[in-house]
């Protein structure tokens, strides 16, 4: 408790100890009482309390307090204008030299190293613009590069389309071409009267036995490339034949008829 008073005294004082008035006034008021602060200290030892006290108060007799603290009053303020008015005037040295005589100094002996105000607030000014148009410039490249991506990404897919469809194409071309090409060899056989025979033939190739010397039909089957020859026998008079990839083709061409 006692502690807390003491701290809160020791702050309070502080405080107004700080403030310009209060710090001024008790300046003042030592000044122009230093004989009874100086007597205060300075006491003879063997003066007596009653002495001391009789001192005091012989001093205010001659030193009004009211009249005194008044005075103090009138000395605060005009202290206080007196340093306000000097140190007005130190900034305003201050300000002249570095506002004015220190770029005065540059400028004659270093012109290289100070320009002129309006010339730096234009350069500056020119520097925003160039950065406003700069940032500008880049966000109109990143919505550019968003366009141009998404552009490539459709022209993209449209190959991959177009490549799928011409694959398809040449597919059905393919297998078109094919079943034209079967469809005139299925004709071909039609007209020479050949389509059991191949049938017949066929089978006996793909069990792996052999066709007579004699039979001619052979010939036209390998001219057709449906069949391709392997080896001969002999002894039995007879030659063994394979049925070609287009052979097969045929046949299951043959079935869906």
């Amino acid at each position: 408790m006692i502690k807390d008073i003491l701290l809160s005294f020791r702050d309070n004082f502080r405080e107004k100890a700080t403030n310009p008035f209060l710090g001024t006034y008790l300046i003042v008021w030592i000044i122009r009482n230093w004989e009874l602060v100086y007597s205060l200290f300075n006491f003879n030892p063997n003066d007596t309390l009653e002495k001391k006290v009789i001192f005091i108060k012989s001093y205010y007799e001659n030193n009004p307090f009211v009249e005194g603290s008044l005075w103090n009053i009138v000395w605060t303020f005009g202290v206080l204008v007196l340093t306000y008015f000097l140190l007005s005037i130190s900034r305003a040295i201050v300000n002249l030299f570095e506002k004015q005589l220190k770029p005065w100094i540059y400028k004659k002996t270093d012109s290289k190293s100070i320009v002129l105000k309006s010339t730096y607030e234009l350069i500056r000014n020119e520097r925003d613009d160039l950065q406003l148009r700069l940032d500008k410039e880049r966000e109109s490249k990143s919505r550019l590069e968003t366009i141009i991506k998404s552009l490539e990404e459709q022209v993209f897919k449209r190959e991959q389309i177009v490549s799928k469809n011409e694959e398809e194409e040449i597919h059905k071309e393919k297998e078109d071409d094919e079943s034209f090409e079967l469809e005139q060899l299925y004709y071909e056989l039609l007209n020479l009267g050949l389509i059991e025979d191949y049938k017949k033939t066929a089978v006996v190739s793909k069990k792996g036995e052999g066709i007579s010397f004699n039979n001619k039909t052979i010939d036209k089957y390998l001219e057709f490339g449906l069949l391709e020859y392997l080896e001969s026998n002999y002894s039995l008079d007879v030659k063994f034949y394979k049925v070609t990839e287009e052979g097969d083709k045929l046949l299951r061409y043959l079935k869906d008829k």
